[in-house]
């Protein structure tokens, strides 16, 4: 037998002895699955003291619901997928202002959005809801606050206004932002 023969044997042993010591369950590191065992319970939940961090826009900021109530957040999402959709008769935009709502299809209509984003709900001083908003589409993004109030007498939300700001590139965004790792830096 040739060296070569005994190079080769060497590697299929070598390789076959990896693959036994690298499966899983050879080694347990206890009784409990090894998949309950990838994230330490340390990681998966906040310090404490340690207020739980939520998903983040890079523009607007923490989304999900906020202060607002599950019925106005249920309401401005509605809004933005009626917006988002093209839908002019969508039943969420029916009691609102027509020119406000044409000026928006415009506006948005021109990004050609394909997905948005909303920002957690503020309530305002007046009693009012506000959300921060993004649209977002394949080139650029437009940024706005939408507003909703509650009718005093029917108690149905309402679409009070949307501001939009400016058309803007995403390369544009993409270049300002600077990623923040302030929720890992206890683990350095």
């Amino acid at each position: 037998m040739g060296a070569g023969f005994m190079c080769k044997s060497l590697k299929t042993v070598c390789f076959s002895l990896g693959m036994v010591l690298l499966s899983p369950g050879v080694f347990p590191q206890g009784s409990e699955p090894m998949s309950a065992q990838t994230i330490p319970d340390t990681l998966r939940r906040p310090e404490q003291g340690e207020a739980p961090r939520y998903p983040q826009d890079i523009v607007i900021g923490e989304l999900g619901r906020g202060n607002a109530s599950e019925g106005a957040y249920r309401f401005a999402v509605n809004i933005l997928q009626a917006l988002r959709a093209g839908n002019r008769n969508a039943p969420v935009l029916a009691n609102s202002p027509s020119a406000l709502i044409e000026s928006l299809f415009e506006q948005i209509g021109s990004l050609r959005p394909r997905s948005y984003r909303l920002g957690s709900g503020r309530i305002e001083t007046d009693g009012n809801i506000s959300f921060m908003v993004r649209f977002l589409g394949p080139e650029a993004s437009i940024t706005g606050e939408l507003f909703i109030r509650q009718a005093e007498e029917s108690g149905i939300w309402l679409l009070d206004d949307l501001i939009l700001e400016e058309r803007r590139p995403l390369s544009e965004i993409r270049d300002s932002y600077h990623y923040d790792f302030s929720p890992y830096e206890r683990f350095y």
